[in-house]
C-alpha cells in the first residue's frame, strides 16, 4: 500500500474521529447549556406566575385585615343587634364591587354566623350561600385563631369553582384583643382572575382542578410528577413549545389546583440552529481536509495537518473560539485554515446573536413594564403605579399609625395656555411643570399625572399638618418663576387640595375625591392657593369636575 494511500486512510480515520469528538462534545455542552437555560427560564416564569397569584391573595388578605382590625367591626360582633347601622353603612354592594368580593362572613367566638352574604359580581345580585360553603366557613382551620397574628389565606374548593379565601381575627383598630370572632372575605378564582394573571406574565395560562374527571390529557400526563414536595414540573411538550406546571394546595394542605403556562422554545431552537451550522461547518471541513490529503503527502503537509488538528482539538476541549494563525504559504492548507476561522466566526456570531436577542428581550420586557406604570408624556408615575404605592404606603402607615397626605394639583387656566400657544406647547408645559414639582418634593414621595393637567402628590410620613402645608407653600412659591417653553415665557399658578389619611379616608379613591373637592374650593376662592378638606367648609359634588364655590 502506497504512502499516499496510507496517509489518506490514516488522516481520514483521524479526521472522522476528531470530528465525531468535536461534534459530540459541542452537542453535549451547547445543547445541554441551552436546555438548562430554557428550563431555568420556564421555572422563572412559573415562579413569576405563582408570585402574581400570591400577590392577588395577599391583596385580599390585606383588605380583610383592615376590616377585621376595626373598632366598628369589634363593636358589631359583640352586639350585632345594637349596631345594625354597621351593615347598612359599610357592607353595601359597592364594598363587594370595589374589592371584587363574592362573599363576606362575620363569625363570633361561639361559631355563629352573625353576618353572611354572597354577591354575584357579574349580575350585581345577591346569591345564596351553599351548605358546602357554610361547612368550610365554619371549619376550625378558618375560625380558630391562636393569637392576634394567627390568620389564614388560601384556596377552598367548591362545586361552583375554587374560592380564594382570607380569614382574620376580629380585633380593635389598634390590633389588640381579646379576639371577638372571625372576619372572612372570599372571591371566586374565575376566568377573569386567570386572564389577569395571564396578562401579568404575558403568557397563556390554564388552570384545572385536581379532582376534575375531565382533566385535559396534557395535565393528566404530568399529574404523577407533581406533589407537595415537588410542586413544579417542566415538560418539553414538543420541539416548538415548553410548558411549566405547578400544583397548588388548599387551606387544608390538600392538592387542589394545577396551572400550566406555555412558552415557545426560542432558546432551544436557536441552539439547534447553531448546532446545525456547526455540523455543516464540520462537514465542509472534512471534505476540504480529505481533498487536500489526497494531493499532499509530504511531511510538511502532514505537519501542517497536525497543527490544524491540534487547534481543532483545543477548541473542542477548552471551548476557546480563537482564530487559527494563518500559514504564510498560499495553498490549499491555507484555505483550510481560513475555513476553520470562518467556522469559529460563525460560532462566535451565533453566540453573540443569542446574547443580543436575550438582552433585547429583557430590554423589551423592562420597557413594557415602564410603559404600564408611567405617563407617556411626562414620564411621571401614572394612576396604576400611584395605586400600588398607596397600597404599600397605607399598609405601612396603618401598621405604624402614621399619616399620609394626598394632594390634588391642577394648573390654573391651563386651557388658556393650549388656546394661546397650541397643544404641543401645552404638552411641554405639563412636562416642565411636572419636572419642577418633582424637584421640590422628597425622594420618598410620589408625583403622578392622572389626566390632562391634573396631578396627584402622595406624601409619606405626614405626621403633622404643617408638613403638608410646607410642601404646598413650596409648590405655590415655585410657580412664581415663569416657565420658558418654545421661546415663550409661560406664567402659571396652581391650586392645591389636600386630604389626610386616615382622618379623611383610608382608600385612595375617597381621598382623591376629597382632595379634588378641596382643590376646586381653592379654585373657586381665587386660585393660586391650597385648601385642606378637613377645614370643614368643603363638600363633594357628584361630578368630579364640578367647581366648589
Amino acid at each position: 500500500m502506497s504512502l499516499r494511500l496510507k496517509a489518506l486512510i490514516l488522516i481520514i480515520t483521524t479526521t472522522v474521529v476528531i470530528l465525531g469528538i468535536v461534534f459530540g462534545i459541542a452537542q453535549f455542552f451547547f445543547m445541554s447549556s441551552f436546555q438548562r437555560i430554557e428550563e431555568q427560564y420556564a421555572r422563572d416564569m412559573v415562579d413569576r406566575t405563582t408570585s402574581a397569584f400570591n400577590n392577588r391573595l395577599q391583596s385580599l388578605h390585606m383588605v380583610n385585615r383592615d376590616w377585621a382590625a376595626w373598632d366598628d367591626t369589634y363593636a358589631f360582633v359583640q352586639q350585632p343587634i345594637d349596631n345594625e347601622y354597621y351593615v347598612k353603612s359599610n357592607l353595601t354592594d359597592s364594598t363587594y364591587i370595589n374589592n371584587k368580593l363574592n362573599f363576606i362572613f362575620i363569625i363570633d367566638n361561639t361559631g355563629q354566623i352573625i353576618y353572611g352574604r354572597g354577591f354575584d359580581l357579574n349580575t350585581g345580585m345577591e346569591t345564596e350561600i351553599s351548605p358546602k360553603l357554610r361547612e368550610h366557613i365554619l371549619s376550625r382551620i378558618l375560625t380558630y385563631h391562636g393569637d392576634i397574628e394567627d390568620s389564614v389565606a388560601g384556596i377552598i374548593m367548591l362545586p361552583q369553582g375554587p374560592l380564594l379565601v382570607s380569614s382574620q381575627p376580629i380585633l380593635t383598630s389598634n390590633n389588640e384583643g381579646p379576639i371577638r370572632g372571625t372576619f372572612i372575605m372570599a372571591r371566586y378564582f374565575d376566568s377573569a382572575l386567570v386572564n389577569g394573571l395571564s396578562e401579568t406574565v404575558h403568557l397563556p395560562l390554564t388552570v384545572v382542578r385536581v379532582d376534575d374527571a375531565g382533566m385535559p390529557p396534557a395535565f393528566e400526563a404530568v399529574r404523577s410528577f407533581l406533589s407537595p414536595e415537588t410542586p413544579v414540573f417542566i415538560n418539553q411538550e414538543n420541539g416548538k413549545s415548553i410548558a411549566g406546571y405547578e400544583l397548588l394546595e388548599d387551606v387544608y394542605g390538600v392538592p387542589a389546583l394545577m396551572f400550566r403556562i406555555d412558552m415557545p422554545r426560542d432558546i432551544y431552537g436557536q441552539g439547534r440552529a447553531t448546532m446545525m451550522y456547526f455540523l455543516l461547518a464540520l462537514c465542509a471541513f472534512a471534505v476540504v481536509y480529505g481533498y487536500l490529503v489526497n494531493l499532499i503527502v509530504s511531511r510538511m503537509v502532514i505537519a501542517r495537518l497536525e497543527r490544524v488538528g491540534n487547534h481543532v482539538n483545543k477548541i473542542s476541549v477548552s471551548g476557546n473560539l480563537s482564530k487559527m494563525p494563518l500559514d504564510k504559504s498560499n495553498d490549499e492548507l491555507t484555505d483550510l485554515e481560513k475555513n476553520i476561522n470562518g467556522m469559529v466566526d460563525k460560532l462566535r456570531d451565533s453566540q453573540e446573536q443569542l446574547n443580543r436577542e436575550l438582552n433585547e428581550r429583557r430590554q423589551m420586557q423592562q420597557k413594557l413594564e415602564e410603559m404600564a406604570t408611567h405617563d407617556f408624556l411626562t414620564g411621571l408615575p401614572n394612576r396604576i403605579l400611584l395605586i400600588d404605592r398607596f397600597n404599600v404606603a397605607s399598609a405601612l402607615a396603618h401598621r405604624n399609625k402614621a399619616r399620609l397626605a394626598v394632594m390634588s394639583l391642577d394648573i390654573d387656566r391651563f386651557k388658556v395656555v393650549n388656546d394661546t400657544h397650541g397643544h404641543d406647547t401645552g404638552d411641554k408645559v405639563l412636562t416642565a411643570f411636572g419636572a419642577r414639582i418633582s424637584g421640590i418634593i422628597r425622594a420618598s414621595d410620589t408625583l403622578a399625572r392622572v389626566g390632562g393637567d391634573e396631578f396627584i402628590l402622595l406624601m409619606l410620613e405626614t405626621n403633622h399638618m404643617e408638613d403638608a402645608t410646607f410642601i404646598a407653600k413650596k409648590i405655590l412659591d415655585s410657580c412664581v418663576e415663569p416657565l420658558s417653553v418654545d421661546d415663550h415665557w409661560v406664567h402659571l399658578t396652581t391650586s392645591i387640595g389636600i386630604a389626610i389619611y386616615p382622618e379623611d379616608a383610608k382608600d385612595l379613591e375617597t381621598l382623591s375625591k376629597k382632595s379634588d373637592a378641596a382643590l376646586y374650593y381653592a379654585k373657586g376662592h381665587g386660585r393660586n392657593r391650597y385648601k385642606f378638606f378637613s377645614d370643614g367648609d368643603v363638600w363633594i359634588t357628584g361630578d368630579r369636575k364640578s367647581r366648589i364655590y
